[in-house]
């Protein structure tokens, strides 16, 4: 005979519509479940320290076999970009000269030619020491003929040939960089207070005060965020200071034509423009960076380009051939005294009035007391 259900199955809940039971086989299931789940885990934990171990054991050949394979990564990627982009290996010397020849922007030549349009290199010289070349070059131009391409190019040739890449160019030859700096395109910070004038000031000044014979700096139109006049001193002063006190191999493109006279003025300053043509009416960018200074900027026929209103182009341009009439009548910039030789340092003055009271101050015999009343005496003195 059968045993009764009720030994069978055990009464485990009566609910409204349904009452459950449970039987000793599915308890002991249910068992067996629960420690076959700490017993997996168990075992993926002793595997796991057991793989770390060896793992540990063997740290030194992981990372020397992890560092040859990123080593031959990079090694493999560098020079199959090479072969494919004809890129040149570059001689790296002491000297500090920077030559580089039919000079490409990698990526812009990319861009080019995936829209199938041929990419024009160019050449650049420049010599800190102003024997072989420049220590300063007056970049000019229309925009978009190619002034920030060709800054940008240049520093890249430097940054790849340092990391031990080849170059894209025909041939570089590049005395050794110890910092390059840039001072290219328009940003603000805003929440610091710090308008994009500042901005590019703040960023000037770090160039001018840390910047080397050694060292390779771009500036891209410096001083162009503030009134005309301010903007050009500004620029000139920077020049100067890059040929006289930096001493450093340095681009400088700009809009303002005046710094062209740099290069009568200065021993060791050239100037290089980017080419464009107009033809029937338009204007051809020919992207070719040739000795001498642009003679006008094109920003009327730009602005046409760009999908400005033929009536604002054609008043712009009325309005421009007015300003232009008037300012060849104006005396001529090279002559106004701002633009003269910069001047002599003058010869420090003596000591101060302050620097007098603090140098007959004992510091280490006064009270706290005298101290505060020597502090109100300095202040006083200020005044």
């Amino acid at each position: 005979m059968r045993a009764p259900l009720s030994q069978t199955f055990i009464h485990r809940q009566t609910m409204a519509n349904q009452v459950r039971f449970t039987t000793l086989e599915l308890a002991e299931l249910d068992t067996r479940i629960g420690h076959a789940a700490e017993a997996a885990i168990t075992l993926e934990l002793e595997v796991f320290e057991a793989w770390r171990a060896e793992a540990a054991a063997l740290a030194e050949p992981i990372r020397a076999a992890a560092e040859a394979l990123a080593r031959l990564d990079v090694a493999a990627a560098l020079a199959e970009w090479a072969e494919e982009a004809g890129a040149c290996r570059p001689i790296i010397d002491r000297s500090l000269a920077f030559e580089a020849e039919a000079a490409r922007h990698p990526v812009v030549e990319a861009a080019v030619k995936r829209a199938g349009n041929p990419f024009t290199p160019n050449d650049c010289r420049l010599d800190a020491a102003g024997v072989e070349a420049a220590r300063l070059t007056i970049v000019t131009g229309p925009n978009m003929a190619g002034k920030s391409t060709f800054l940008r190019q240049s520093a890249l040739l430097a940054v790849l040939a340092q990391a031990g890449s080849f170059v894209p160019a025909r041939r570089l030859r590049l005395g050794v960089v110890d910092r390059l700096f840039s001072r290219v395109g328009a940003g603000d910070d805003l929440a610091r207070g710090r308008s994009t004038f500042m901005a590019e000031m703040i960023e000037t000044a770090a160039i001018l005060t840390q910047a080397t014979p050694r060292s390779l700096v771009i500036l891209d139109e410096i001083g162009r965020g503030t009134a005309t006049y301010d903007g050009l001193a500004i620029a000139w002063a920077c020049a100067e200071a890059l040929h006289d006190v930096n001493r450093c191999r340095a681009l400088f493109a700009t809009h303002y034509h005046e710094l062209a006279t740099l290069e009568a003025r200065l021993a060791h300053v050239a100037n290089v423009s980017l080419k464009a043509k107009e033809w029937n009416g338009e204007l051809v960018f020919l992207h070719e960076a040739g000795p001498g200074p642009a003679d006008r900027s094109y920003g009327v026929q730009v602005a046409k380009l760009a999908g400005v209103p033929p009536a604002v182009v054609a008043r712009a341009r009325q309005v421009l051939d007015r300003l232009e009439s008037e300012s060849a009548s104006r005396q001529d910039l090279s002559d106004l005294p701002l633009f003269a030789a910069a001047p002599s340092s003058p010869a420090p003055a003596g000591p101060s009035e302050v620097e007098h009271a603090l140098s007959t101050l004992d510091l280490d015999g006064m009270s706290p007391r005298e101290a505060m009343d020597a502090l109100y005496r300095l202040k006083g003195l200020l005044a």
